[in-house]
């Protein structure tokens, strides 16, 4: 029986705290106040001072791996110049993981850069794909002989779609053609790093964080709504993955863009990581400004989650499915649930968890699977009143940990998985 990844997700940012990035500068500037909140970072989840003990609360989930990401912004500080001290600590933190037996499973970018990067070095820019290889390769250096599974990117379109569409991540810019100009950048960045990586661990195991919706039509008795959800699932799913297969960047949203480009991708991706949360109902509406609405509705009864989202497991089968057409191995890379609702985020867990296993009896590539998230952590523009974590972080005593009643019920379900696969060998 093939080795199956059971693991929890984090990003550096979010956990992490004591650094100063363009989401903090973004911070001060007011960037991220909107519709009357006011989300701050202070400090993330403290991960960078607690890692020793988060790792041994890591070990008690039973967890055989670990995806996380590095802050560029910490070990590239100012333009050229490496932080020796960061690296160092990142080498201690994926020493720890290995020698607890848990695979590190790095990203190299989820969302956030160094405060000089958007003035000196932006997506629309060549550059940008420069200095992104360039750090790519610094982290080579120090753990290519350590790390065997690499993302290049999380989620590259939610991030242009957040960074250049409506403009709420830094440089908070809203200009479509812009946007794909950046995805077109953020794909060639891709494709370099791919190429770096296996010059220095041919072996190793190279992916793409997707985001990932179903999209349905809110009345479905109305042609326009059906063809807006069709429109919005080759935008938002397919567009990048058949992008990987056509060599091609090809999209035309009315009104919005146009997009055609070439790209030499050349399928280089070894397996796509899927990253599910939820269905989202979608209505056109006669207003040029927002033509489309998006809804949330509990329709099966599983409670909406504190994001207002809908728990849909059987999306995640549909995904899965869609995604077993590129012949690619599949991970899903995040799948989780804000709530403060420990009961809901078992059934959440045990919903989706039977749509992975559903998938893989019928043949489906599926190699794991990460919870979203290993820490209560900064949540973006809901600051930190969103609960993700299987353990929770009292940010009002000194990050004080202490594991939920999920963490102890997903090691369970692991520790089971994990004796009956060594029965099946034995």
């Amino acid at each position: 029986m093939d080795r199956f990844l059971w693991g929890v997700a984090t990003s550096a940012f979010q956990v992490e705290g004591f650094v100063e990035n363009d989401m903090t500068a973004w911070e001060k500037q007011g960037g991220f106040n909107h519709d009357g909140k006011h989300p701050l970072y202070q400090n993330g989840s403290a991960h960078w001072l607690r890692w020793r003990d988060d790792f041994e609360l890591l070990k008690q989930l039973k967890v055989n791996a670990y995806r996380f990401s590095m802050e560029w912004a910490r070990i590239e500080p100012q333009f050229g110049t490496f932080d020796r001290q960061a690296l160092d600590q990142y080498e201690r933190m994926v020493d720890r993981l290995l020698e607890l037996n848990i695979e590190p499973f790095l990203t190299l970018h989820h969302f956030t850069h160094p405060a000089w990067f958007h003035k000196k070095t932006p997506w629309t820019s060549k550059q940008a794909q420069d200095v992104f290889c360039r750090f790519t390769e610094v982290l080579l250096k120090r753990f290519a002989d350590r790390i065997s599974y690499w993302i290049t990117f999380n989620e590259p379109l939610v991030w242009a779609l957040a960074a250049y569409g409506d403009g709420k991540f830094p440089p908070g810019e809203s200009d479509a053609k812009a946007m794909m100009r950046v995805l077109l950048n953020i794909l060639k960045a891709h494709q370099c790093a791919y190429s770096l990586i296996k010059s220095y661990r041919p072996q190793a195991k190279i992916g793409m964080a997707k985001h990932f919706i179903t999209f349905e039509a809110h009345r479905k008795w109305f042609a326009a709504d059906r063809s807006l959800a069709d429109l919005l699932h080759h935008f938002f799913n397919e567009m990048i993955p058949v992008a990987f297969e056509t060599n091609r960047l090809q999209f035309h949203f009315p009104l919005l863009f146009d997009v055609d480009e070439a790209i030499n991708l050349k399928n280089q991706i070894d397996f796509w990581g899927v990253n599910y949360y939820y269905r989202m109902f979608v209505a056109f509406r006669l207003n040029i400004r927002r033509p489309f609405q998006f809804i949330f509705k509990d329709k099966l009864g599983f409670g909406l989650t504190d994001m207002g989202w809908e728990v849909y497991p059987a999306g995640l089968s549909k995904v899965l499915r869609y995604m077993g057409k590129f012949n690619k191995d599949i991970i899903i890379t995040e799948n989780g649930i804000a709530t403060l609702d420990e009961s809901q985020r078992m059934r959440f867990i045990d919903a989706h968890l039977e749509q992975v296993f559903k998938a893989r009896e019928n043949g489906l590539p599926v190699k794991g699977y990460f919870y979203w998230s290993f820490l209560d952590n900064y949540e973006w523009l809901e600051g930190k009143n969103k609960r993700f974590g299987l353990v929770q972080v009292d940010y009002e005593n000194d990050f004080r940990r202490a594991g939920k009643q999920s963490a102890r019920h997903y090691a369970r379900i692991i520790e089971i998985d994990l004796n009956n696969r060594q029965g099946s060998l034995s």
